[in-house]
């Protein structure tokens, strides 16, 4: 199963890859035109995708993925979570949100459920 990690920042990027490297293929872009390349030519199961980027925010680039790649799941990270963000995010498809900073755990729990909710879908 292959990750895309969107964010601006070093540090969650690498946090989260470090979580992961070992259990998942992890990709990573630094801002969404540069995440929207990568996926055009290459599949990802699921995206971690922070929110408040420069240039394209989260949730224009989380419906913008949606649009061309419908079967890939998203998980959006914010520490800057509001009600209306969430319904925006929600009504766009995502599968989640977690709240940062958010423990290992949490983490990993939302992407397996992700996951196998993309894995089911494959099969039907």
């Amino acid at each position: 199963m292959k990750i895309l990690i969107i964010d601006d920042q070093v540090a969650p990027r690498e946090s989260i890859r470090m979580i992961l490297k070992d259990k998942y293929a992890i990709a990573m872009a630094a801002e969404a035109t540069e995440a929207f390349k990568y996926m055009a030519e290459n599949p990802v199961d699921l995206v971690l995708l922070d929110i408040r980027m420069p240039k394209i925010d989260g949730i224009t680039a989380l419906k913008e993925i949606k649009r061309k790649h419908p079967e890939t799941e998203i998980i959006l990270l914010t520490a800057y979570a509001t009600h209306e963000t969430t319904q925006k995010a929600l009504k766009s498809g995502v599968f989640g949100c977690l709240i940062k900073p958010f423990d290992k755990d949490e983490l990993l729990d939302i992407i397996d459920r992700a996951l196998k909710k993309r894995h089911s879908n494959k099969t039907l």
